[in-house]
C-alpha cells in the first residue's frame, strides 16, 4: 500500500489537490488509518467543525451503490447536540445524507443538497461516490480524494450538475473508488466492465470510507464506541 500525490493531470482535471491511495492487500485497519489522515488534512482548521457528508449513487445498483453503502455507516452526531455527553466526549457536529439518484427521486442531488446545505450550514461537504476509470490497474484498488469537487455520473455519459467549491460556497471533499472501467475497443465502440467481485469490492471500500471519514471526523471516539452509537 503506498499514497502518491496527484497534481493537475495533463491539463485534463480542474486544478486543484489530489490525493490517490493505493490498496493492494485490501488491508482494512491500515487502510482506514492511512485515509482518515488524509481526509483530516481537507478539513477545514475549526475547533467547532459541522459537516455534511453526503453518499451520492443508486443503492440497488451494486457499482454505483458505494456512496449511500459507506454513508450508511457514517456517525451522525448532530442530534447529539446539546447533551452534556456531546461536549464530554468532544464530539463534532455530523450530518449525513444519501440523496439517491435522479430517477428515484426526481430531483438533481445538487439541488436538493443545496436546501439542505443553505439550512444546516456546514463548514463543508464530504462527498462520497462511486468513480469511472480507464486503467484497470486502478479498478478497486485506488481510493482518490480531491478538493476539486465532482461530477455525479460524468464517468458513465450521464453527468449531473457539479458538487464544488464554486456551486456550494463550501469546500468540498469528494472521496471515490473505481467501480467501473471504460473500454476503448474502437474510435466507434466503447462499453463499461466491472470486476466479477464487484460486491466485495463496494463492501470493503465502503467500510474503509465510513470508517476514515468517523476516525478523521471524531477522532475522540473509538471504532467499538461508533459502532455503539451507530446501532
Amino acid at each position: 500500500m503506498q499514497r502518491t500525490d496527484l497534481a493537475h493531470e495533463m491539463g485534463v482535471k480542474p486544478g486543484g489537490n489530489y490525493d490517490t491511495l493505493f490498496c493492494d492487500e485490501l488491508d482494512s485497519d491500515s487502510e482506514i488509518s492511512a485515509l482518515s489522515k488524509i481526509i483530516s488534512r481537507y478539513l477545514p482548521v475549526k475547533q467547532t467543525l459541522k459537516t455534511l457528508v453526503v453518499g451520492l449513487g443508486n443503492e440497488n445498483i451494486t457499482p454505483d451503490s458505494l456512496g449511500a453503502r459507506a454513508a450508511g455507516r457514517v456517525l451522525a452526531t448532530a442530534h447529539f447536540t446539546g447533551h452534556s455527553e456531546f461536549d464530554e466526549l468532544g464530539l463534532r457536529e455530523v450530518y449525513v445524507i444519501t440523496p439517491g439518484v435522479m430517477a428515484q427521486t426526481g430531483f438533481e442531488s445538487a439541488e436538493q443538497l443545496k436546501y439542505i446545505v443553505n439550512g444546516v450550514k456546514p463548514d463543508c461537504l464530504i462527498v462520497i461516490d462511486s468513480l469511472a476509470c480507464r486503467d484497470t490497474g486502478r479498478l478497486g484498488h485506488t481510493i482518490q480524494v480531491t478538493d476539486t469537487g465532482i461530477s455525479p455520473g460524468s464517468g458513465v455519459k450521464n453527468e449531473r450538475r457539479e458538487f464544488s467549491e464554486k456551486t456550494f460556497g463550501i469546500p468540498i471533499i469528494a472521496v471515490g473508488v473505481p467501480t467501473v472501467v471504460d473500454l476503448t475497443i474502437s474510435d466507434e465502440e466503447t462499453f463499461m466492465a466491472v470486476p466479477r467481485d464487484i460486491d466485495v469490492i463496494v463492501n470493503h471500500f465502503a467500510r474503509v470510507i465510513s470508517g476514515a471519514v468517523n476516525k478523521a471526523l471524531n477522532p475522540t471516539l473509538s471504532e467499538s464506541e461508533i459502532e455503539k452509537l451507530l446501532f
